[in-house]
């Protein structure tokens, strides 16, 4: 490796080492080039606006208010290992967060383990039973379908309603009906295929259906993350708008969303362009409130309103006291053309449903017209379509969150590995030329 590394510098005077760039500072693109330079390769990212893309904090007065993501799952070891390499000290959401409700046609709380499920509330007998079915149901894995169509199938339409409406929601901001199980519960799929059934695969693996890990974060939020890991990369805040303003680059990489990588690849790779333009993005808008508001948890999702959940950042994580309203989405996708006025009223009418009389105060407002990526019945067949165009254009990448995973873990594991193939490529090369 050293001897590589001296091989990196010489043939780096030498004009000789590869330069890239990548377009668009959200998490991925910056998590790409810290590897890239971290492994001696130049680069330069691009952004139009600011860094971190939907991944940034506001600081307003005394609020931290997330435009997007709170944190992540400590269950993904690239994550925590960037954040050790950054020296970011990472923080535990607190006992609150494992408090959660949905609000349907009251709260429930969410059952904590069996025995809370089985004699608490949360679904009605006969929805239990009906679910307990699942475990005699004959697989029948479709190549692709809806998370409704599966969960239907197997746990019954009651189940649905319940649980995947507010997940659905809480997740991706999108609902059962337009979000495929395949491409956005990959894992939950695979139990089916692989054994047969959600309960025999679970007994098999020894796992309940709780996700593992603990929520975390930063003490100042996100965009503290976002900061230290762009503070010594070289960003140029210049708009790219076609390939034909990087030709003097070996490499580029696309870390836009896929709309805007679309009309970048347009002049030179049209089919490119057409099938990036097939992925839809659903809207979102957060409100931000200061006041109290209970019962004290990590949140409360809904299954109809067009308020998709509350998050309650105030009582599960330290330097934080706001309260956000995720409104719109999938379910309520006409938000795009209402006035900012009359979201809010909605909400605070929705909130008043959910929670009766409170005294919240509007403190933020955010529109993202296009927010998150709908992993929607057909997604996997058009990202494959996508990758395999791209793999036949030299020196081109597609890497953001519109592809394979939403999450802020999956972003930093994509753009890890994506960094790792470019770098053993170049060691391939200077094994070539020495």
């Amino acid at each position: 490796i050293i001897s590589k590394l001296v091989i990196i510098s010489e043939l780096k005077l030498m004009g000789e080492i590869m330069r890239i760039a990548i377009i668009g500072a959200g998490i991925s693109g910056l998590t790409t080039a810290y590897y890239l330079q971290k492994n001696g390769i130049e680069v330069d990212i691009y952004e139009k606006s600011h860094i971190g893309g939907k991944a940034h904090t506001i600081k307003q007065d005394n609020f931290l208010f997330e435009e997007g993501v709170n944190g992540f799952l400590d269950n993904v070891p690239e994550t925590i290992e960037l954040c050790n390499e950054l020296n970011i000290p990472i923080l535990k959401a607190n006992q609150n967060s494992k408090i959660r409700y949905i609000f349907d046609d009251k709260l429930y709380k969410l059952p904590s383990g069996a025995k809370d499920f089985l004699f608490g509330d949360i679904l009605p007998f006969k929805a239990k039973l009906r679910m307990f079915k699942e475990f005699f149901i004959p697989a029948n894995p479709q190549e692709d379908e809806s998370v409704e169509s599966f969960t239907d199938r197997r746990l019954g339409k009651f189940f649905t309603h319940r649980f995947m409406k507010p997940m659905t929601a809480g997740i991706y901001g999108s609902t059962p009906a337009t979000l495929s199980i395949n491409a956005a519960f990959p894992k939950i799929a695979s139990l089916e295929k692989e054994y047969g059934g959600l309960f025999k695969g679970m007994l098999k693996k020894k796992k309940g259906g709780n996700p593992s890990g603990e929520l975390t974060s930063f003490e100042f939020g996100i965009s503290q993350m976002i900061e230290t890991l762009s503070k010594n990369l070289n960003i140029k805040h210049i708009e790219i708008n076609s390939l034909e303003d990087l030709e003097d680059y070996d490499k580029i990489i696309i870390s836009t969303p896929a709309y805007e990588a679309s009309k970048i690849v347009k002049s030179k790779y049209p089919t490119l362009s057409e099938n990036l333009n097939k992925i839809e993005y659903t809207p979102l808008a957060i409100v931000g409130f200061s006041g109290d508001i209970k019962p004290v948890s990590f949140g409360i999702l809904t299954t109809e309103l067009k308020t998709l959940g509350i998050l309650m950042d105030k009582y599960i994580f330290p330097n934080r006291n706001g309260i956000r309203a995720m409104v719109g989405g999938q379910r309520f996708k006409e938000i795009v053309e209402m006035r900012e006025n009359d979201i809010i009223k909605f909400t605070m009418e929705d909130i008043e449903k959910i929670v009766g009389k409170n005294n919240l105060k509007i403190e933020f407002f955010k529109m993202h017209k296009k927010g998150i990526p709908n992993y929607g019945v057909g997604h996997i067949k058009i990202v494959k379509n996508i990758m395999e165009e791209v793999n036949q254009i030299e020196n081109l990448y597609l890497n953001s969150n519109a592809y394979k995973g939403v999450s802020f873990n999956d972003c930093i594991k994509n753009s890890k590995n994506l960094a790792g193939n470019i770098v053993l490529q170049q060691h391939l090369d200077i094994d070539r030329k020495t």
